[in-house]
């Protein structure tokens, strides 16, 4: 279950000030959540017809990332697909969306060009985007960043 992470939530607000006005400050509050380090919103494309090889490096891939989301380096990611799948379908990938972070996109570029994905080929690098993000709000997850093989 997820829930949203506020700090100083409505109880800090007081009871005159009208709803619109509390939610205004609560967003506004909940900007401080976002890390001091900056944030890159990151789509790799796949390069066409690389599926058996995404399959083959997938283990790798893993291995990889896993020092990059201990260290907070990812924050999130996973498979861009063609649409969502249907139950107990396996999903068209079409690349992978991360949100990295770092000082530069520079420095971000270079997480990506190391990651097995991108030195086999699977990553289109020329089409790959990183694109420098600063969110509003977070969702905390119960859940701790299990690596879902079967989707990714």
């Amino acid at each position: 279950m997820s829930k949203l992470l506020v700090v100083g939530a409505y109880r800090s607000v007081p009871r005159a000030t009208c709803s619109h006005t509390r939610a205004a400050w609560t967003i506004a509050n909940v900007r401080s959540l976002s890390t001091s380090k900056k944030e890159f919103l990151c789509l790799m494309p796949d390069q066409p017809n690389v599926s058996e090889l995404r399959k083959r490096v997938k283990g790798a891939h893993y291995e990889g990332i896993k020092p990059l989301i201990a260290s907070g380096r990812l924050v999130a990611g996973g498979a861009m697909v063609e649409t969502h799948p249907a139950k107990d379908t396996a999903p068209a990938f079409k690349g992978s969306a991360v949100v990295y972070t770092g000082e530069s996109a520079e420095e971000v570029g270079e997480i990506i060009r190391n990651d097995v994905y991108a030195t086999s080929g699977v990553w289109d690098l020329e089409k790959t985007q990183i694109i420098p993000v600063c969110f509003s709000f977070r969702m905390e997850d119960d859940a701790t960043a299990d690596l879902n093989p079967t989707i990714a």
